[in-house]
């Protein structure tokens, strides 16, 4: 179900979720396909010990999804409607969610092209901060 999601929206790259990325997302979504799916440029510490593993922003019709696996799994879930006052700040390139308070990670490295597309789906307006 799963298979075709994931790359990453405008890089000529064409990352993907590999296998074990799509499993933990069918478990969080209960296989419900994502809306938007996309990996960004935050690594967090997913149990390898000679890198970052890249975080991945998944949302569904009601919930934002971050997830990094490798020895660990790093799993995130947050309503969409705790992510209303998401902005992205052009100054340091990261996408920040707010209020989302549940969330370890609030602010995500992106392009202003992904964080336009997160916040299209997430409904959210086209937030901008110098």
């Amino acid at each position: 179900m799963l298979a075709g999601v994931a790359l990453r929206a405008g890089d000529q790259r064409g990352f993907y979720l590999n296998e074990i990325e799509k499993a933990l997302l069918g478990e969080v979504t209960g296989g419900v396909e994502p809306l938007l799916c996309l990996r960004t440029n935050t690594k967090v510490d997913a149990g390898r010990w000679w890198r970052r593993t890249p975080v991945w922003l998944c949302v569904t019709q009601d919930n934002l999804i971050l997830l990094a696996v490798a020895r660990r799994r790093y799993v995130q879930k947050v309503p969409l409607g705790e992510c209303c006052g998401s902005l992205y700040c052009n100054t340091t390139g990261e996408l920040i969610l707010a209020p989302a308070k549940g969330l370890e990670t609030s602010r995500l490295a992106m392009s202003p092209a992904d964080a336009l597309k997160v916040l299209k789906a997430i409904g959210c307006e086209q937030k901008m901060k110098a």
